[in-house]
């Protein structure tokens, strides 16, 4: 792991909107995910700095930072966290935003990974301030809490070794008081520190396919878990080497070429499998998906989001349009509308008596069978002009819309409101100035 420096900020004149009164940065934490990363420990002042200035010239040598607002969690509607983070590939940077509406503070923490989940620990009684859960791609855990934050990694991952297996985690998720983490190659544990368990389902896999790769939808409002597994056909079948059936020694370059091409033909013509199950760890049940969802070629299709209306019915979204509305005891019927069928939605909430769907560029009401336009009326401050929905939540009957671009929205009785995430706060490395102190 890397280096700890704290900084404490209050400086109300920069912050654009008069709601944030006042912006607290916790930590500007860079977490090096080597060293001892397998020691789950609270950061201390005693690890290694990486200075501003280093950052800067990191910079300058990748390209400008573009930070997009890329997920959201909400405790309630006093308490959220965001990731933010760049688009680049060989750059890995996230920087944890947690928000105190009341106290109008953000903290911040800035890690040297790139994250791909963040939800809420349950906390007793929905009581105090709460605990916030992340994940990387490499297989780190944070954990962000009132005290501090922690670091640990899953065993046998490559932010514990370089020499481990390329596993690709996708998602976490709070189960008692262990996570339920799923990934590539099959992963899908559950476990904490150095105590794991594989709790799979295990369905089939034949050939030419690959074990799957699993996602974590969420849950409903009766505890079940939903999880999808992805299997692609395996690259390994469809590779021209020693021993591959149709490998001559003696081929020509052409021949060689052209066998080539008719082998990654051949993988391409295998559909990508999609299996939906709910339940708990242990104790899976199948679910049945649409066949253009469950058996997808050649567009790449996907399920997205799980969400409960309250009483007896869960809706299943995703892409091409997709929502399925039922429960795991009875399973699942597609209610949408083929005129939907170009809308990816990527998100859901359900919002007095109403479905609200999110697209990556829209809102729309589902009113049941077809999806409707559903517009935040508001003047865009800046730049991109347009909505881009990264989450959406409801809170104490408000709806909450996060978006790509640095800024949420509300929706209540009083009409839209628009919220800028200070600039500050969005900066790499951090220039707000201040000096060590606590948080």
């Amino acid at each position: 792991m890397g280096g700890h420096r704290q900084y404490s900020h209050r400086d109300a004149e920069k912050v654009p909107d008069r709601d944030l009164k006042e912006v607290r940065l916790t930590a500007a934490v860079f977490f090096e995910a080597r060293g001892k990363p397998h020691e789950s420990r609270r950061i201390s002042e005693a690890e290694a700095e990486i200075t501003a200035t280093e950052e800067e010239d990191f910079e300058e040598l990748y390209g400008a930072w573009e930070p997009t607002l890329y997920a959201a969690a909400m405790a309630d509607d006093r308490y959220f966290a965001l990731l933010i983070g760049g688009p680049r590939w060989d750059d890995p940077y996230t920087i944890i935003l947690t928000r105190d509406a009341e106290a109008q503070t953000f903290s911040r923490l800035d890690v040297r990974r790139e994250l791909r989940d963040v939800r809420v620990v349950p906390r007793a009684g929905d009581a105090g301030e709460p605990s916030y859960v992340t994940l990387s791609l490499n297989g780190d855990i944070y954990v962000i809490s009132p005290k501090g934050a922690e670091h640990s990694v899953i065993p046998g991952a490559q932010a514990e070794s370089d020499e481990a297996p390329e596993i690709l985690f996708t998602s976490i998720l709070p189960v008692g008081d262990q996570w339920l983490v799923a990934g590539g190659e099959g992963f899908l544990k559950l476990g904490k520190d150095k105590s794991w368990q594989d709790v799979s389902p295990s369905p089939p896999t034949e050939y030419p396919y690959k074990v799957p790769d699993w996602t974590i939808l969420g849950t409903n409002q009766n505890g079940d878990i939903f999880i999808v597994g992805t299997q692609a056909a395996n690259a390994r079948h469809f590779n021209l080497y020693p021993g591959h059936p149709l490998y001559r020694k003696d081929m020509r370059d052409e021949e060689r070429f052209e066998l080539k091409k008719k082998l990654y033909a051949e993988m391409d013509s295998y559909p990508r499998l999609k299996t939906l199950f709910t339940g708990r760890p242990g104790a899976w049940k199948q679910q049945v998906l649409p066949d253009r969802i469950a058996r997808s070629l050649p567009a790449y299709s996907y399920v997205a989001d799980v969400e409960s209306d309250g009483g007896e019915a869960d809706y299943v979204i995703g892409s091409d349009g997709l929502v399925m509305k039922g429960n795991p005891q009875a399973g699942f019927t597609d209610i949408s509308s083929i005129a939907d069928r170009e809308k990816n939605f990527k998100d859901g909430v359900c919002w007095r008596n109403e479905l609200i769907l999110a697209t990556g560029t829209e809102l729309f009401r589902f009113d049941g069978h077809l999806a409707k336009p559903f517009a935040p009326k508001v003047k865009m401050r800046s730049a991109p002009f347009v909505l881009q929905p990264s989450a959406i939540f409801v809170q104490n009957d408000k709806l909450y819309v996060f978006d790509y671009g640095l800024r949420y929205y509300t929706f209540d009785d009083q009409g839209w409101n628009q919220y800028d995430i200070p600039k500050e706060l969005s900066q790499r490395p951090f220039k707000g100035g201040g000096g060590k102190g606590p948080p």
